[in-house]
């Protein structure tokens, strides 16, 4: 079983590393996700790096929606900080199609892959850990 490295949770998510991936997994109570959420998370998430850079695992199943602000933000060079790569986990594939399309218009600065199944997302991620951790 795999342990759980510099978890914090915050009124949004629960983050933490594990096997050198730091996952980042929306709580079912949030609604909406606006831009000054989205910044109290990607200061948590900078925390929970350790100043490292890493791949990331986003659970995107329980966030109802995030508006255009937001969206962009998290596809910021200011967002992705520290960040190799991310796989967003998505609840469908009409939902994964949404996303791509966002994917296409905002285009984050790093390997982005959009996912409907937890296993494929984390063994994508591994090609992106530092070499030190693999």
């Amino acid at each position: 079983m795999a342990i759980r490295e510099s978890y914090i949770e915050n009124d949004f998510v629960e983050l933490w590393i594990e096997d050198g991936i730091i996952h980042e997994v929306f709580k079912p109570s949030l609604i909406i996700l606006d831009i000054e959420n989205a910044k109290k998370i990607v200061a948590d998430r900078l925390k929970v790096s350790n100043g490292i850079i890493r791949p990331i695992f986003v659970d995107l199943v329980n966030a109802v929606s995030i508006d255009k602000q937001t969206r962009r933000y998290f596809a910021s060079r200011e967002s992705v900080n520290l960040l190799s790569a991310g796989a967003v986990l998505v609840k469908n594939p009409i939902t994964k199609l949404g996303g791509n399309l966002f994917f296409k218009i905002d285009r984050p600065p790093m390997p982005t892959k959009l996912f409907t199944n937890k296993v494929e997302a984390l063994k994508w991620l591994r090609q992106y850990l530092p070499q030190a951790l693999n």
